[in-house]
């Protein structure tokens, strides 16, 4: 029997880590390969309903919106038989790598221990896209070394 693999899946906004990957996790976990997916942002920066209700003037719930995003996320990643999802709720307008993000998916690298990342394209057009990938690899780094309250030995 071949040995289970542990993969990290992170999408930039909650639907990027299932659109674009979503077959091979599926695929994965149905083979018993351990599978988390991630999204460090909230993704409502392209929440079109959202924004048009905005520029009509209309009041929006940003928290019922962002606690929708999460449960189709959770509920998308279950579908395919993922059932480890991780919805860290950042806002999606993030321009530059931020250290609490960083932090944050290190976190999870330490956590999930990945044998495998599934990420972007460094140089994706999309700015939210290539800035999660550009975290992740910051994270990469940040969870092999040592930092201040540390919950994991070093990857």
């Amino acid at each position: 029997m071949p040995r289970q693999i542990s993969i990290l899946n992170i999408g930039g906004h909650p639907k990027d880590a299932i659109l674009y990957a979503g077959g091979t996790m599926a695929l994965h976990a149905a083979n018993g390969d351990r599978v988390c997916i991630l999204t460090p942002t909230h993704g409502l920066s392209h929440h079109v309903r959202a924004i048009d209700a905005i520029k009509r003037g209309e009041k929006v719930d940003v928290g019922a919106l962002i606690e929708e995003r999460k449960i189709e996320f959770t509920e998308a990643a279950a579908e395919l038989g993922v059932t480890d999802s991780r919805f860290l709720g950042y806002d999606g307008n993030v321009a530059l790598p931020r250290e609490e993000i960083i932090n944050d998916i290190a976190d999870v690298i330490g956590d999930v221990r990945p044998d495998v990342i599934v990420t972007h394209w460094p140089h994706d057009t999309v700015a939210g896209h290539s800035n999660a990938t550009r975290m992740t690899l910051l994270a990469i780094e940040a969870a092999g070394g040592m930092r201040p309250d540390m919950r994991y030995a070093p990857h």
